[in-house]
């Protein structure tokens, strides 16, 4: 496996460790989150205001100004635009008008931890709890500081403590996944990772680490299958068909493997992937055969091929030794 991750890398999708897609208060916000209707609300505020000054009276008619749920919800939008910089002005407007409004305070504290922030994310997350000790999704914003923090033990006992107020969090559960991942306890990674899909069943990430997760306890045909409902979920996701690759060369379907490792670059790349699949397996001259295909295609990889068809001669003049 170490030769295999020489060349290649697996990946699990850390999606909201210091990231905001994905995470389940944009998905299903039970208090008060973005709808269309209200960014649209915000804008047609904005325009009355500029039609009753431009009177010839100049007067300003009484116009309703916008309120600390209104500036949260355009806070919202400008998340899903990708805005984050003017997302934090506006949850801060939010909170400047209505101080202990949590729902706010949180998006408020998550954008902190997209920008790497953790102390910062942590005040916040704790002032939401000053005020509500209720406030679940805020023990969930302590969880991904401390994961992010590297701090796991802590990081479980924030995600848990979030689940028994609110058994639907579903990336708590994935989190938790990926920090049994972590300690090598996959069995109970898998467990984590099917309360989460139970919850959302729509997320390729989800399926793409439990897939993970059965590849690294060995059951690679589980894991074959958790990787096929991610594409069909994603079928764009670059990460999810490297993973099948992988687990393809795993099970000896090296033709397929091939057409995964395709999909993620371009046709030097995917053999030279497959190279690093026979390379771990010790069949070296399939190998040397696949890297200096990578090579025949683009001489630009030549660097990289080279040196790791160097590597499985050196292996295979070793064996022969032997």
């Amino acid at each position: 496996m170490k030769i295999l991750l020489r060349c290649i890398v697996a990946v699990i999708a850390l999606f909201t460790i210091v990231g905001m897609t994905g995470c389940s208060w944009w998905d299903k916000d039970k208090q008060g989150a973005f709808q269309g209707s209200g960014y649209r609300k915000m804008l047609e505020l904005q325009k009355q205001k500029a039609a009753v000054l431009n009177e010839d009276t100049g007067a300003e008619k009484n116009i309703p100004e916008p309120d600390a749920a209104d500036m949260e919800r355009l806070g919202d939008q400008y998340v899903r635009q990708g805005n984050l910089n003017m997302a934090f002005v506006y949850y801060d407007k939010s909170l400047q008008m209505e101080p202990k409004r949590s729902a706010a305070r949180y998006k408020k504290g998550s954008l902190f931890l997209s920008k790497g922030m953790t102390g910062e994310a942590a005040a916040e997350f704790d002032a939401i709890l000053k005020n509500d000790e209720q406030f679940a999704y805020a023990y969930e914003g302590k969880g991904r500081t401390a994961l992010a923090q590297g701090k796991l033990e802590e990081a479980k006992e924030q995600f848990k403590k979030a689940l028994q107020l609110n058994p639907d969090l579903w990336d708590a559960y994935s989190f938790l996944g990926i920090i049994c991942d972590r300690e090598r306890r996959f069995t109970e990674a898998i467990g984590y990772y099917h309360k989460a899909i139970a919850i959302n069943p729509r997320s390729a990430t989800l399926f793409n680490n439990l897939g993970m997760s059965y590849s690294l306890a060995g059951e690679y045909t589980k894991a074959l299958q958790s990787y096929i409902t991610a594409v069909k979920l994603d079928p764009n996701n670059k990460k999810t068909y490297n993973n099948m690759g992988i687990v393809l060369g795993k099970l000896g379907r090296y033709d397929e493997a091939l057409d995964a490792f395709k999909k993620v670059g371009d046709e030097a790349s995917a053999y030279n992937n497959l190279g690093c699949i026979y390379l771990a397996e010790k069949n070296y001259q399939e190998a040397i055969a696949a890297f200096q295909r990578a090579i025949e295609i683009n001489p630009r990889f030549y660097v990289k091929a080279k040196e790791n068809m160097r590597y499985a001669e050196a292996l295979m003049k070793a064996q022969g030794a032997n």
